[in-house]
């Protein structure tokens, strides 16, 4: 290839007939595309069939990377990773901090895509362009750490690179996760998807590099950064200092925004003793950072004293604390890192599974579920013992394991009872911790998500940082817009999205000045704008082919109905009218249908994309 950044090929990999074979990069097709999320999204659009089920074997994992993976730039130690959700049903991605991004690289490879079904519990090993296909018969049913550290002995390197399911993912939990050195792949349920393919864990190591197309303007840039990170409280101290958990007095104390008992209220009382700081003064062990990350936010805590004394993780971060503490009433962070920790070595995404253990403790507080259909427990808001032991009966799929195993949406629908809702999820996607009724963005960002409720899709930092008023309406949907744009470029990169910090919350030119050192593509602002856009629109695409439609931008009705009943935040909330309003101004701006939310033809020909519109058009989908 004549760009920096890139191999030029990608490795497919089928495990039904375990054949491998190589998808050409063109340099058409990486200025087109990027990398990492936009390489994923036209692959899945052109290869999934969207209305199969997640776990048909024709499904694909994209396992990608970008042009950023395999140098040294700050927050490259990430990959990526796509599917079709079988939570969502959607298009879904998920991206994780490791090592393995690079090795993917020095392998020889920008990506590696996994279809078909191994007649055996397998896991891949690739090196340097080669592949073997392992048996893992003996890994079955172990779990994530365990697997990890039995390859690296059985392949006789300490230092591999391994991403590895748990019988969560092997169980075929809907939300299960891939972990790779105690950092998930962790929403959407890629690990469940890998598990149905009967695929245990990848891991990869070569011997080569990934060259930038100018080194001397890349090491100029990489010196600006530098000095301009120094610059930002957030990223030079709040953050290496605390991590994520800093959030919680900002957030929990500050905003009154922080999710509470199943969002019933968003001002958790207890806050202090969950917060960052009495993490920092009584539960840390020492920092930790992703691969070539300069912020170093990830912490490991464990607990010295208590009822959960000897528990440890790399975490937890600000949204498990929501999930597994405030959501379910829980103030005891030695609990939260014990749940912390189980979550990570059983394979399961901490967000949805604390959302939905709160949705049923709801539904239990109100009647809709007793003791009698509870395998005998009470779901009682702050029972963290039933917390802590559902983690491995939802991963074993085990008496009411197996309904939170299906996330908060299939379980409102099989309770009923009106109790879809305040089942806290969009598109299926249980929402984190951030506000959709204390931050207008929020309630559109989640409602125009490609995955649903996820706060990597849109970005509530902006309206933390005041740069867009939290409470306005006009003027949210280029706002939302912008910060999408941003995601979305960071994800094919593949960066850390803490990179918003220094380089803007929406797409800006010191975005492109990042970009076109490493891959030479001379981008200007108005052609990575359209990138992303493209990106967005093929998403969009996948999912209207599934059946999503304007219908399915929306809030769960509390969220839509009922104000916040206390605290900083009392009153916030975003009704119907008013989401609508927004909405429209959304898909005015995006060059979508009004009615339906379909990209229209005009839109996808303008973004290159006429082969989509022509795809959809013979699916008899139009605007």
């Amino acid at each position: 290839m004549k760009y920096g950044g890139y191999k030029g090929k990608v490795l497919g990999i089928n495990l039904t007939t375990k054949k491998t074979s190589t998808i050409e990069v063109t340099d058409e097709f990486a200025r087109k595309y990027l990398g990492g999320n936009g390489f994923a999204a036209r692959y899945l659009f052109d290869m999934v069939d969207p209305r199969m089920d997640a776990f048909d074997v024709t499904n694909i994992v994209a396992m990608m990377t970008g042009p950023f993976q395999g140098t040294n730039a700050p927050t490259a130690g990430k990959y990526y990773m796509a599917t079709k959700s079988p939570l969502t049903n959607g298009y879904f991605d998920s991206v994780s901090g490791g090592f393995i991004g690079a090795q993917i690289k020095y392998a020889g490879y920008d990506g590696i895509l996994i279809t078909g079904k191994a007649d055996k519990p397998t896991y891949l090993f690739v090196e340097d362009g080669r592949v073997e296909f392992k048996p893992a018969e003996k890994l079955w049913g172990k779990l994530t750490g365990e697997t990890q550290e039995s390859i690296k002995e059985e392949i006789g390197d300490p230092n591999l690179c391994v991403s590895a399911i748990g019988p969560a993912g092997e169980n075929l939990v809907r939300y299960a996760c891939v972990i790779t050195e105690y950092r998930a792949a962790g929403r959407g349920g890629v690990g469940a998807v890998l598990g149905s393919k009967k695929l245990k864990a990848i891991a990869v190591r070569g011997s080569g590099t990934n060259e930038v197309a100018d080194p001397e303007a890349y090491e100029a840039w990489m010196q600006w950064y530098k000095e301009e990170a120094k610059k930002v409280p957030a990223i030079s101290t709040g953050l290496p200092t605390y991590g994520t958990p800093s959030l919680v007095a900002s957030i929990g104390k500050m905003l009154g925004a922080m999710g509470s008992y199943n969002h019933q209220t968003e001002f958790f009382e207890d806050w202090e003793n969950i917060s960052g700081e009495r993490l920092k003064k009584e539960f840390w062990d020492k920092d930790t950072a992703c691969p070539t990350c300069p912020i170093a936010c990830s912490k490991v805590f464990s607990a010295k004293s208590g009822k959960w004394k000897g528990a440890i993780s790399e975490g937890p971060e600000y949204e498990t604390i929501y999930s597994l503490g405030s959501m379910c009433g829980i103030d005891d962070l030695g609990a939260i890192i014990k749940g912390d920790s189980l979550c990570d070595e059983w394979g399961m995404d901490t967000v949805t599974y604390g959302v939905t253990v709160s949705f049923l403790m709801e539904a239990y507080e109100k009647g809709l579920v007793t003791r009698e259909n509870t395998d005998g427990m009470e779901f009682k808001f702050g029972n963290d013992d039933l917390m802590i032991a559902y983690i491995e009966k939802t991963a074993k799929r085990e008496g009411v394991g197996n309904l939170i195993a299906e996330g908060s949406l299939r379980a409102a629908r099989i309770i009923g009872g009106g109790s879809e809702r305040f089942a806290i999820q969009v598109k299926g996607l249980e929402i984190p911790g951030h506000s959709a009724r204390a931050l207008r963005g929020m309630a559109l960002g989640y409602s125009t998500a490609t995955r649903g409720g996820s706060h990597h899709d849109p970005r509530p930092t902006g309206e933390y940082a005041g740069v867009s008023d939290r409470k306005a309406v006009e003027g949210k949907a280029p706002w939302v817009i912008g910060t999408q744009q941003m995601t979305t470029i960071g994800d094919s990169l593949v960066n850390c999205h803490f990179l918003e910090r220094v380089l803007g919350f929406t797409l800006t030119q010191k975005w492109v000045d990042a970009i076109n050192p490493i891959t030479g593509f001379g981008y200007t602002l108005e052609e990575l704008t359209d990138v992303a856009e493209r990106i967005l629109d093929l998403e969009r695409s996948f999912n209207v082919r599934v059946g999503i439609r304007r219908k399915d931008d929306t809030l769960p009705r509390r969220f839509l109905e009922e104000p916040i009943p206390e605290g900083p935040s009392q009153g916030m909330y975003t009704d119907e009218q008013t989401l609508n309003r927004m909405l429209d101004e959304f898909y005015a701006l995006k060059g979508w249908d009004p009615k339906t939310g379909i990209p229209t033809r005009e839109k996808l020909t303008r973004m290159g994309l006429e082969d989509v519109a022509d795809c959809l058009s013979r699916s008899g989908i139009s605007p």
